[in-house]
This record gives C-alpha cells, sequence and structure tokens, in this order.
C-alpha cells in the first residue's frame, strides 16, 4: 500500500513539473502569431475600465492633490480648503492664526 502512494505522488509531482516547463517553453517560444505588440490595440485587456469619478484640490499646506471627498476640510473666509491629513490642516490653523 505504501508503494502505491508513493507511486501516486510521484506521478503527480512530474505532471505539476511537467506542466510548469511547458508554460515556461510556451511562453518563451511561443509563435508570433500568439504573441502581440504592446502598442496593438488589441493585446490590450478587454473589459470595462474603473472609471475614476470626484474632483481633486491641492493642499495648501504640503501641495499634495487630495479627493475632495475624502479630504479633510476647513472652511476658511467663505473658502472651502481641503488638506491630505490632520496634521496640515492643523498646521494651517496655526499660521493663519498667528
Amino acid at each position: 500500500m505504501a508503494r502505491l502512494i508513493d507511486i501516486v505522488f510521484d506521478l503527480i509531482l512530474v505532471i505539476v513539473v511537467a506542466r510548469m516547463l511547458w508554460s515556461a517553453l510556451r511562453g518563451l517560444f511561443g509563435s508570433a502569431a500568439t504573441r502581440s505588440s504592446p502598442t496593438d490595440p488589441a493585446s490590450r485587456p478587454q473589459g470595462k475600465r474603473e472609471t475614476v469619478r470626484g474632483e481633486t484640490a491641492r493642499d495648501p499646506v504640503c501641495g499634495m492633490f487630495v479627493s475632495t471627498e475624502l479630504s479633510h476640510r476647513l472652511e476658511w473666509h467663505g473658502k472651502l480648503l481641503h488638506f491630505c491629513s490632520e496634521e496640515c490642516l492643523n498646521q494651517y490653523r496655526k499660521s493663519a492664526s498667528a
């Protein structure tokens, strides 16, 4: 019984290694018909692209662009300011009050 399990294990191992080698060789030596250039529009992945929505604003402290939906906000003299972090918001408050 142990001999049979050993043979089955060896067979599975040989199959796995053969499939890995076959995939590697097919990738290296595949025919030109199966390859396509990166600039070829047909080679680009098909399917829907995720649409990026929303707006960005520049953080007045560090200059980083932040999403207006996810930013830390401060209404200052009738203008809505957007900050990338609470640290930038606090730094702006300190410098504006001085």
